[in-house]
């Protein structure tokens, strides 16, 4: 049995710091069964296309992961439907900095992995600009976030960032 233990957090990022951050690498995600547990389809990592079944919610979640052929990864892909999302991501030493794409554009989270649930976090890469956690808030987690229809997509990005007045930073 796999965990995953990540917290995640909803940002801001100016234009000429996407500018700055290069290409990254983008991910392509289908959801192919949500719930719990959600099996997901990626590719664009590196290491190829990954199938995960992640259970549980919050902070702290089992998952499993297997490296599968491009054939297979394109049949989970129909099977998924229109419940994908893209995005590019950007490693930024210990976190990861996601620009999601389509409907979603405008919509960016920082996310880290840890090694347990009370590890305290490093400083935020420079330049992004933290401004909730998310881990906890359901909206936010891209499988539902692929279920939205385009119009609710749109309305999420906008909504999120008018929530964060008063929002003082990361705090431990």
């Amino acid at each position: 049995m796999g965990w995953e233990i990540e917290r995640r957090f909803l940002v801001r990022v100016d234009d000429t710091v996407w500018f700055r951050l290069g290409e990254g690498y983008p991910l392509r995600q289908g959801y192919v069964r949500n719930g719990n547990p959600s099996v997901r389809i990626r590719t664009g990592e590196p290491r190829g296309a990954v199938l995960t079944s992640k259970s549980g919610s919050g902070i702290r979640r089992e998952e499993h992961e297997t490296i599968v052929p491009d054939e297979i990864a394109e049949a989970l892909f129909k099977a998924a439907d229109d419940r994908v999302i893209e995005k590019v991501r950007w490693k930024l030493g210990p976190w990861e900095l996601d620009r999601f794409l389509g409907p979603l554009e405008g919509l960016a989270l920082l996310e880290i992995e840890l090694e347990s649930e009370d590890e305290s976090l490093p400083e935020p890469p420079a330049d992004v600009h933290v401004l909730r956690e998310v881990t906890d808030d359901k909206r936010f987690v891209s499988g539902r976030l692929a279920r939205m229809s385009p119009k609710k997509q749109r309305k999420l990005v906008k909504k999120a960032y008018k929530e964060v007045k008063g929002w003082k930073g990361l705090s431990d």
